[in-house]
């Protein structure tokens, strides 16, 4: 498919294992991708790869937001697609009352921040365009109470809200600019790959036991792949979703049906 030729598309946290697989998805289907991130090697590994451009960059910085946002004018005079997938777990030694707020800022300055300075900072140029397609990475987890995630859950609901409230900004005075939240479950990442390492080592089990127990309220039994949520972010971000938008879109496993019950 060519639903991105000619398009150009910015994906933060581009080097990490749901951002590469977005990456690579968005670029087999024709979109020149510039990818952020702080892990510089990976990211320019990638890049080479994909024919995109790579430009190391902290969410979590206005001022490097503004840089990456000229940048990308720059090279490609435009910004078609933003897909804000950077985000980080935090301490998970943490977790309810224990959660410091060291941690929990670090956690809402990637997570939060880092999404609305990227929307803050692109969305003014989809505008004077007239169309663009923003999707903001979210989690399951704004719609379950989780105090052993207290920081993580905060940040990812106040993405979903953001989402909804840009996305009727960007539908004014006859624009298209949609805007919509994607909230996957546990998908097998190297963020979720410390989650099952660290139930092993705590509950002194083996890997195989513990990935079972990690998984054991999602219906599906399994954690999902980066490539379940790329082609559901490749079909927000393109042309066929044209009248989308405001929406929350949850890749799960059925993992929310089950905890919502």
């Amino acid at each position: 498919m060519t639903r991105f030729e000619g398009k150009i598309a910015l994906i933060t946290g581009g080097a990490g294992g749901l951002g590469s697989a977005i990456a690579r998805r968005l670029a087999a289907e024709g979109a020149h991708v510039v990818i952020t991130d702080v892990a510089e090697a990976a990211g320019k590994a990638l890049a080479d790869e994909i024919g995109g451009q790579f430009l190391r960059h902290d969410v979590s910085s206005e001022a490097e937001w503004a840089q990456v946002t000229d940048a990308v004018l720059a090279i490609a005079g435009r910004i078609d697609v933003l897909v804000n997938t950077a985000g980080i777990e935090g301490d998970i030694s943490e977790g309810g009352l224990a959660t410091s707020y060291a941690n929990y800022r670090r956690v809402l300055s990637v997570n939060l921040d880092g999404t609305f300075l990227g929307c803050m900072a692109v969305m003014p140029h989809m505008l004077a365009a007239g169309r663009g397609a923003i999707v903001n990475i979210s989690s399951a987890v704004s719609f379950i109470a989780s105090p052993s995630g207290l920081a993580y859950g905060i940040s990812k609901a106040g993405v979903e809200q953001l989402s909804r409230t840009l996305a009727i900004i960007g539908a004014r005075d006859g624009k298209r600019v949609r805007c919509n939240s994607v909230h996957p479950g546990v998908i097998k990442t190297r963020m979720t790959d410390s989650i099952v390492e660290s139930y092993a080592a705590m509950s002194g089990v083996d890997e195989a036991e513990a990935e079972a127990a990690v998984c054991a309220n999602i219906p599906m039994g399994m954690r999902g792949r980066p490539e379940d949520i790329a082609a559901l972010i490749a079909y927000l971000a393109s042309d066929e979703a044209g009248y989308v938008t405001g929406a929350q879109f949850t890749a799960d496993g059925g993992w929310t049906v089950l905890s919502a019950g």
